[in-house]
């Protein structure tokens, strides 16, 4: 899937949490080697971290995959939704809206 890319998180929470997993989790992993692992430029982990980038859903599973641990560990709860829960929600609204209505008596 190709997410669009999330704006920095308000609170840096992912970016911290993906230091804590190489730096103080496995203090011998510098940001290179989950870059490598996950197929991402170093610069990527490098901006996600400092808050100066955003992640894709896609990022965020290929870094959480190289650090050995769940997406969802990477990410505080309610942060924010997956991008394909997003990106649904104006087509459900308008589905609601449709049906969002007087029925017609059933005669």
């Amino acid at each position: 899937m190709n997410g669009a890319r999330m704006p920095p998180s308000s609170t840096g929470v992912t970016g911290r949490y993906i230091a804590y997993n190489h730096i103080v989790a496995r203090p011998s992993m510098t940001q290179q080697k989950p870059a490598g692992a996950a197929s991402v430029a170093l610069g990527t982990i490098r901006n996600i971290e400092r808050r100066e980038r955003g992640d894709t859903d896609d990022t965020l599973d290929a870094i959480a995959a190289a650090l050995g641990v769940t997406p969802c560990g990477l990410i505080a709860y309610g942060e924010h939704a997956s991008t394909r829960t997003r990106d649904a929600l104006p087509a459900l609204a308008a589905a609601i809206t449709a049906y969002d209505g007087p029925f017609p008596s059933a005669a």
